[in-house]
């Protein structure tokens, strides 16, 4: 067991450090590091408590042991919630899972109910558990009261990960601590309780195969190593633009501060809602992207009108796309875009139906009336008469003259994006 508990201090450090090197200021490597320090400070005491044949050095050294054992319970949860986004939005609050650890530890020392029963087995002391007392009881509550939240958050946000790599990852660390947290109760209390034997305090053997386990998973999907994910680079890779960032169920993922002023919203407060509920035309683009992405790289373009919001009145000129992740699988939606600087609102397209706003679309695309009408199975005539409505309300004479006009009235996109929408009116 001694060289056990040498090992996991050795592998715990080395780990924590090869962790946090990467971007000490993110507070999941942060909090790795506790987790592993926590554990590798306790394995070091269990190497010279389980090395001394005097039971009051072992005493001691036991007590000291367990500050850092209860330390890690706290650290481990602390590193679910934070690596999970399940942190409370005021990240200091986090720190008060350590609370009901330093408590527990004064309790034990002030009694030795828990600690007072030692025995000797194969030339290391142990300890004999008290399984009637209260302390071993209270040990086991904050045991599973820090470990079974972990497990939850974990398998919480494998369901709503919006990649199989991240469902992975956090499905192997959910089963990881249900494996780690049966082999340990089977250990330390289910075997002694029946064979009538003290625990044989392999804790920290299955808390060296758990850091193993981590290990592969930094290894192999590089985590907490990986380079920031992509809708924290499109965040802070366009300034001056607004950018938002939806999941695959269209609703807010993240926003730029562009966007939460122009918005009028907090930049958090949005996240989870759908998106049309923070501008209009958003599900429309998600729509259309996906209506799109069977046939190639997916970029839709679009002037809405912002007049809804209160704080936000006037136009922005909107690119949509597919966001993918590094492996290629697509993962929500991208929205870039500036507002449409000095532009007037209008009621110049305020009268056309959205079947005429559907063919000035393919008018826009380029496509000759056969075309339109076959697109949208309609007769040819149908499609001439909704054009010559279309010129009539407008005041023009073809489609130069259509295009000139919505594009000096900010009503088609500037953006090179693969289609051009029309703004859509505004429903009566």
């Amino acid at each position: 067991m001694v060289s056990v508990a040498a090992l996991t201090g050795f592998f715990s450090f080395l780990l924590g450090y090869l962790v946090v090197r990467r971007d000490p200021a993110s507070r999941a490597r942060q909090a790795f590091l506790l987790v592993s320090a926590f554990l590798g400070i306790w394995a070091i005491t269990a190497v010279f408590a389980l090395s001394t044949v005097e039971l009051a050095v072992f005493r001691r050294l036991f007590l000291i042991g367990s500050l850092f054992q209860l330390l890690h319970f706290g650290a481990f949860l602390h590193f679910a919630l934070a690596v999970t986004d399940s942190a409370p939005r005021r990240y200091p609050l986090v720190y008060l899972v350590y609370l009901p650890c330093v408590l527990s530890t004064t309790l034990f020392w002030l009694h030795e109910d828990y600690v007072s029963d030692f025995i000797f087995v194969n030339g290391a002391w142990q300890l004999n558990h008290q399984y009637g007392s209260a302390a071993f009881f209270s040990m086991l509550a904050l045991w599973f009261g820090y470990y079974v939240p972990a497990t939850i958050v974990y398998f919480q946000r494998a369901s709503v990960s919006p990649t199989a790599r991240e469902k992975r990852v956090f499905h192997i660390l959910g089963f990881s601590v249900v494996l780690l947290v049966a082999v340990t109760f089977i250990e330390v209390v289910i075997v002694p309780l029946l064979f009538r034997v003290p625990s044989q305090g392999s804790v920290l053997l299955f808390k060296l195969i758990w850091l193993l386990c981590f290990g592969y998973l930094v290894d192999r999907f590089h985590f907490l190593t990986a380079p920031p994910r992509l809708e924290d680079i499109a965040l802070t890779a366009f300034p001056g633009y607004v950018v938002v960032v939806t999941d695959l169920r269209r609703t807010v993922y993240r926003m730029n501060q562009e966007a939460a002023n122009l918005f009028g919203v907090a930049s958090d407060s949005q996240q989870g809602e759908p998106v049309d509920r923070l501008f209009p035309g958003g599900m429309q683009l998600c729509e259309l992207i996906d209506a799109r992405t069977a046939g190639g790289p997916a970029s839709i373009s679009m002037v809405l009108d912002l007049g809804n919001h209160e704080s936000s009145r006037g136009l922005i000129d909107l690119k949509a796309s597919a966001l993918r992740d590094t492996t290629g699988n697509r993962i929500g939606y991208l929205f870039i875009g500036r507002p449409v600087i000095g532009a007037q609102r209008s009621d110049l397209i305020a009268g056309i139906t959205r079947r005429e706003t559907e063919i000035i679309e393919q008018i826009l695309t380029g496509r000759s009336n056969a075309a339109i009408a076959d697109l949208l199975s309609i007769s040819e005539r149908t499609v001439k008469t909704h054009i010559t409505h279309i010129f009539d309300k407008l005041g023009i004479e073809n489609r130069i003259q259509l295009y000139g006009l919505l594009k000096d009235h900010n009503f088609v996109s500037r953006h090179a994006a693969d289609r051009h929408l029309i703004r859509p009116p505004a429903d009566p």
